[in-house]
This record gives C-alpha cells, sequence and structure tokens, in this order.
C-alpha cells in the first residue's frame, strides 16, 4: 500500500462532516412517514367529527318537529351536506327513522335517507335498552362515511366510520315523516 493510499484512508476514517448528511438520508423516509401518518390521522378524525356534528344535527332538527314534509326533508340533508365541507359528501349515508318503541317490539314508523336505503315501514328494529321506554317513540338517526385515505391508498381501500343517534320528539308524541 503506498503513503498516498494509506493517507487517504486514515483522513477519511477520521472525517466525521459526511455522517450526519449519511444519517439524515437514513431517517429522512421514516420521518415522512410519520408526518404523513399524522396528517391522514388528523384528516380521518375530523371527517369523523364532522359526521357525528352531520348525524347529531339531523336527529336534532327532525326530532324538532311533529309533521315533516319532502322538501324540509331535503333541506335537512342539504345541511348534513353542507356541514361536512370541504370533504366530498358522496360516501355520506344518512338514514333517520321514527321508531315506535312497544312491548311487542320496535316497528318503524317512518325512514328516510340519503345515499342510502331507508328501513321499511312497519319493519322491526332493536333499540338498546338504554334508551327503551315502552310506549314512547324515538328519531334514530343513522350516518356512515366510507373515509378514503389521501395518502394511506396505497395501504388500505378504505375506513368505514359510523355513528347512531337516538333523540325524543320535541314538540309531540311522534313525528311524521316523508318518505
Amino acid at each position: 500500500m503506498t503513503a498516498w493510499k494509506r493517507f487517504r484512508w486514515k483522513t477519511l476514517r477520521r472525517d466525521e462532516i459526511g455522517t450526519s448528511a449519511v444519517e439524515f438520508a437514513l431517517i429522512l423516509p421514516v420521518l415522512i412517514l410519520i408526518y404523513a401518518g399524522g396528517v391522514e390521522l388528523s384528516h380521518a378524525i375530523t371527517v369523523d367529527r364532522k359526521l357525528t356534528t352531520a348525524g347529531g344535527s339531523v336527529g336534532d332538527l327532525v326530532a324538532q318537529g311533529t309533521i315533516i314534509n319532502q322538501v324540509e326533508m331535503e333541506n335537512i340533508f342539504s345541511a348534513a351536506q353542507a356541514i361536512m365541507e370541504p370533504y366530498s359528501a358522496a360516501p355520506l349515508k344518512v338514514v333517520v327513522s321514527s321508531v315506535d318503541i312497544t312491548s311487542n317490539g320496535d316497528k318503524v314508523l317512518g325512514s328516510c335517507s340519503y345515499h342510502a336505503s331507508a328501513r321499511a315501514k312497519g319493519s322491526n328494529m332493536t333499540v338498546p335498552n338504554g334508551v327503551r321506554i315502552e310506549g314512547t317513540t324515538l328519531v334514530i338517526t343513522e350516518v356512515q362515511y366510507e373515509y378514503i385515505p389521501t395518502i394511506g391508498q396505497i395501504l388500505t381501500e378504505s375506513i368505514t366510520l359510523n355513528d347512531t343517534f337516538y333523540m325524543r320528539p320535541r314538540q309531540g308524541e311522534a313525528i311524521k315523516l316523508p318518505c
């Protein structure tokens, strides 16, 4: 080995200037993944909060009425769309039902939907014991949203977010829905 090669090898072994650049290059992909995951998680949480607000609002608006006509129902669903902004309302599904609670079982009095199938009038529905009071009616709002991650499409198809709200009619015993 010549003196020149020995000198270069010893110099390179002691030189620490490039070490930081190499370490940064190794850590950068991990940092980018953590950042992208954090952004995606915050988007999913925001959509879930908006879904909860939309579902609660639909149920609350329906529970305030006694007889709701088709135009009012469309306006209520339009309010849910507006709540979901700036996210798309296309994956949003809403089903709002008026349900009679009796000792013989819980029956759907009427049901309206947005981007989903409404429940059939007279069909059975199970109401949880915590909100079940025989001889009353409930407004039950079911919301669902298929969240497709912006960055995470490589890793996952979609995430289904859903929620159910139970509200009592405020001005009467039962609410007549137009659907």
